[in-house]
């Protein structure tokens, strides 16, 4: 594809998208309203005029919530005031329309006497769910109703953006200097000073602040909450749970629950063995074990039981060997070459750190994809994230066009950056993301890639490809003693691990169920942090700065990461069985993995398409065994 394929990051300002978002708005309006003024009778003249009329719209306000992801300003957030209103506005006004929702359904009734089988079938389930989100959206809402549901959905809009910016801001903010060195709370920093700073005062002083930021969020979340349960009911849901459930894999809310309680009595006894051992080993230390304590003690026991520090460790993962050896099992698990573009060959880029890459079959390019590695502290939300600027369109000739963001340390006065562990499943997990977006074989945009796949299986792929960092087809130049006892550590304090996941998810449900004796939100996270055993202070404020279910699409859907990793450990358990150290069945179990997970996109549900590549519904034995949790 030539450069001009591509966004034009090099003139997009906050003052141009502000000049033409209105005309794009416009335009979009006039569009829809051809098509509503007209009789579609086919998928084409309905679903492909309706994605052509909006799309120039919704490209520029993808690319305007990026640079407020990757580019945070003051310019930026006026842009994203202005407008965000109207955006809203817009989409409401599309989805609920009944001449559209109408046109779908008879659409839908012709596709279906032609029968679903082949393309027809996708074409049915983009309908199918186009039809259930209109509902979903208030289409069939009137009067009070609707114009209530329609504030209520502005309201979240903007509440989740200051949400969203007042933990960036307070992130930023927060330094503590000691001894000469300055200490932050950002994501790529913190973590690495909870374990490995010997300085138990500046523990603490992080520790702290990492708990209360963002105290204003407070109100934030419960007026969050409170519009929730309102949009729940209006939509006649009973809560905001069951209005999640609705569009996911999982069958209910109960089932849900059930999950996380069967984890949870899975993993007590272990977790507190792990427990009683971590206080062990710091006797001597320090009199009492506390919170800012545990990620430090917990690296050093695990040092000592497996014999190798994080920072031994690091010195292999520098950044250009980590990605060289991520594309290379790529290659090997998928048969696809990645390059590089440089100089002449690159589109252009919202930042220089921002590197781009081509992805190919058989020397025929089939997607792009950008990559922004390193922390920019101020701009650049934490965390990491894989989104699709572009998904596979066969009509217009699109090829997938994929977006990796992480926030890895800056390099040193070398070039280099060096990555914990931690940071390279990182990296592996979003490009798992990636390819499921990139090497999708569907070739209807509304279900390729990740579209339509549900929220709470979106992590499958993802999870799946952690499994490879370490492996020796990486090229990855780990000494075999040292990756023998990583290895051998991959599961230290895995009960731990688990159940602070399941906290998160049981706190998520719990608050959207809302059957909680009118206990307030901190009182519910507190009653669950305490019997999970997870490490707080009397100030705690992990609430405020929970951004993926008050300003992520994870409310009421935290859960979906151990729903997903049930189905992600049981697909790598088909390479387990197959034989891990036989390339030549790791390659064939490799391709029919390819062939489905990733192929298969939304074109069919998610647990039928794990179905297409095990052959059985999925179940828990192979988490469990993995993770060492199977007693």
């Amino acid at each position: 594809m030539k450069k001009s394929m591509f966004p034009d990051w090099s003139s997009l300002t906050p003052e141009k998208a502000a000049a033409d978002l209105p005309r794009l708005l416009e335009e979009a309006e006039k569009g829809v309203a051809k098509i509503e003024a007209s009789s579609p009778q086919t998928f084409e003249d309905l679903e492909w005029a309706l994605a052509d009329a909006t799309r120039p719209l919704w490209d520029l306000w993808g690319m305007v919530g990026h640079m407020m992801s990757v580019m945070n300003s003051d310019e930026w957030r006026k842009v994203d005031e202005q407008f965000r209103p109207k955006i809203v506005e817009f989409s409401l006004r599309v989805s609920q329309s009944k001449r559209l929702n109408d046109l779908a359904k008879e659409v839908l009734m012709r596709l279906k006497s032609c029968g679903g089988e082949g393309p027809n079938a996708t074409k049915i389930r983009i309908l199918e769910k186009s039809i259930q989100g209109a509902e979903l959206s208030g289409v069939s809402l009137e009067g009070e109703k609707k114009k209530r549901f329609n504030e209520i959905s502005q309201r979240l809009s903007k509440l989740s953006m200051d949400y969203s910016n007042a933990v960036l801001d307070a992130t930023n903010a927060f330094k503590f200097e000691k001894d000469g060195k300055t200490y932050t709370i950002d994501d790529a920093n913190y973590p690495q000073t909870m374990k490995h700073c010997a300085d138990r005062e500046v523990r603490e002083k992080l520790f702290r602040a990492r708990s209360t930021r963002a105290p204003e969020n407070t109100a934030r979340i419960d007026e969050i909450l409170a519009l929730r349960f309102e949009k729940a009911k209006l939509l006649g849901f009973k809560n905001p749970a069951e209005l999640s459930i609705a569009v996911k894999s999982a069958p209910s809310v109960a089932a849900v629950m059930k999950m996380i309680d069967d984890l949870d009595a899975a993993t007590e006894k272990i977790a507190a063995e792990e427990k009683a051992e971590l206080v062990e080993s710091a006797k001597g230390a320090v009199e009492k074990l506390e919170p800012w304590d545990q990620s430090y003690y917990a690296t050093r026991l695990r040092e000592s039981k497996y014999s190798y520090s994080e920072e031994e460790l690091k010195k292999y993962f520098e950044v250009e060997d980590v990605v060289a050896g991520l594309f290379k099992m790529a290659n090997f698990l998928y048969n696809v070459d990645i390059r590089e573009l440089k100089g002449d060959e690159k589109p252009s880029v919202w930042h220089p750190d921002v590197r781009f890459f081509e992805v190919s079959e058989g020397g025929k390019p089939i997607a792009h994809f950008y990559f922004d590695p390193y922390v920019r502290n101020g701009q650049k939300s934490g965390g990491a994230w894989m989104n699709s600027f572009e998904d596979r369109c066969d009509r217009r000739g699109v090829l997938p066009l994929a977006l990796v963001v992480t926030n890895f340390p800056q390099p040193d006065e070398n070039g280099k950056s060096y990555l914990p562990m931690r940071e390279v499943e990182t990296v592996f997990h979003e490009f798992g993301h990636a390819t499921q977006c990139m090497l999708t074989k569907v070739g209807e945009e509304g279900a390729a890639g990740l579209s339509l796949v549900e929220w709470d299986a979106v992590e499958v792929a993802s999870q799946f490809n952690e499994n490879w960092c370490l492996d020796d087809r990486t090229g990855i130049r780990v000494p075999a003693d040292l990756k023998k006892k990583v290895l051998a550590a991959k599961n230290f304090r895995a009960a731990t691990v688990c159940r602070a996941q399941l906290a998160l998810a049981k706190i998520d449900m719990l608050l959207h169920i809302g059957e909680n004796g009118g206990k307030k939100p901190r009182e519910i996270k507190e009653e669950i942090f305490r019997h999970f055993d997870m490490p707080m202070v009397k100030e705690d404020l992990f609430l405020c700065a929970f951004g993926h279910i008050f300003a992520g699409g994870y409310s009421a859907g935290y859960y979906g990461y151990k729903w997903a990793e049930v189905m992600s450990a049981d697909c790598y358990g088909a390479f387990e069985e197959a034989g891990l150290s036989d390339d030549a069945a790791v390659k064939r179990v490799g391709k029919a993995y390819r062939d489905t997970v990733l192929a298969l996109g939304g074109s069919e549900s998610a647990y039928e398409v794990f179905r297409h590549f095990r052959g059985r519904a999925p179940t828990i034995d192979a988490l469990l065994r993995q993770r060492g949790l199977k007693r």
